[in-house]
C-alpha cells in the first residue's frame, strides 16, 4: 500500500535574512494527526518554520504546502499557541476563548460560541474559571486558556511555539501530560517547537532534529514508546535521548548514524 501524502511538506526550502542563510534546502514533513516536535539549538529557525507554515513570512525558494495547497490558502486550518499566552487582560478567560471565533467569523451565534467556550474550558480543566480575568490565573492556567482559544476555531493543525518554556518545572511537566491527553482526545495535528530534548521525547510521535545555521534536518527520530513516558526508567528512551543530544554536536551537513 502506498503511504499517504504528508499533511505538511517543506521541500528544498531556502531562506536568507540579508547576508545570512537560515535554511539551505530544508526538507521535512508532518503527518496528519501526529504530534511532531521541531528540536534544535537556539537560532536554527524552529519558530521561523511555524511562521512559514502560517504564511506570515516569505521564503526564497522551494515550497511549503499544507494538504497540497499554500499556507495562505489553508490559513483557516491553522491556530497558534505562543510562548506568551497573549490573552486580553480586559476579557475573562471565557471571553478570551470566544475571541478567536469572533475574529474568524465562523458564523456561530453568541449562544453557540459561549457553549463551545464552556466545553473547551472544561476540556482543559478550567470549567470553574471562565469568569476569571488573566491576572487571576496562574501561568499554566493562562496557557490552558490559550490552548482552548486555539481549539475553539476547530483547526486541523495547531502550531505551538515553546508554549511551556516560561513555566516552572512542575507546571511544565503537568502541562505536557495535559497536552498529550488533549491531543489524544481531539486528534489534532500538532507541530511543537522546543529546544528541550526531554520535552520532545515526552511529547512527540516523531522528533525532527535541526542543525545549526544553515539549517538542515540532521535526523528524524520516531518515538514508539507508549505514553506516559519515563525517560529515566526506560533504557530505550535513555539511549535515544543520548543519541539526540549527540546529534546537536554533529556537523550540520552530516546525518546522525
Amino acid at each position: 500500500m502506498t503511504a499517504a501524502r504528508p499533511l505538511i511538506e517543506f521541500r528544498r526550502v531556502s531562506l536568507r535574512f540579508g547576508a545570512e542563510t537560515l535554511y539551505d534546502g530544508l526538507d521535512l514533513d508532518v503527518r496528519e494527526g501526529e504530534l511532531l516536535c521541531l528540536l534544535g539549538p537556539s537560532g536554527c529557525g524552529k519558530s521561523t518554520a511555524l511562521r512559514l507554515l502560517a504564511g506570515l513570512l516569505p521564503y526564497d525558494s522551494g515550497s511549503v504546502t499544507i494538504d497540497g495547497a499554500t499556507p495562505n490558502e489553508r490559513w483557516r486550518d491553522l491556530a497558534f499557541v505562543f510562548q506568551n499566552p497573549r490573552l486580553l487582560p480586559w476579557r475573562t478567560a471565557k471571553e478570551n476563548v470566544t475571541l478567536g471565533m469572533e475574529l474568524r467569523e465562523l458564523g456561530l451565534s453568541r449562544a453557540e460560541m459561549d457553549q463551545r467556550a464552556d466545553d473547551l474550558l472544561k476540556l482543559v480543566g478550567l470549567e470553574a474559571d471562565g469568569q476569571k480575568y488573566p491576572r487571576m490565573l496562574s501561568g499554566g492556567e493562562r496557557q490552558r486558556v490559550s490552548l482552548a482559544r486555539a481549539l475553539a476555531v476547530e483547526p486541523r493543525i495547531i502550531l505551538m511555539d515553546e508554549p511551556f518554556s516560561a513555566l516552572d518545572p512542575n507546571t511544565r511537566r503537568r502541562m505536557r501530560r495535559e497536552l498529550v491527553d488533549i491531543w489524544q482526545r481531539t486528534g489534532k495535528t500538532i507541530v511543537f517547537v522546543t529546544h528541550d530534548v526531554d520535552e520532545a521525547m515526552e511529547l512527540a510521535d516523531r522528533i525532527v532534529l535541526l542543525s545549526p545555521k544553515p539549517t538542515r534536518v540532521i535526523e528524524t527520530v520516531s518515538i514508539e514508546d507508549p505514553r506516559p513516558r519515563s525517560i529515566g526508567i526506560s533504557i530505550g528512551l535513555t539511549a535515544t535521548r543520548d543519541r539526540i543530544l549527540a546529534g546537536f554536536h554533529e556537523s550540520p551537513t552530516e546525518p546522525v548514524s
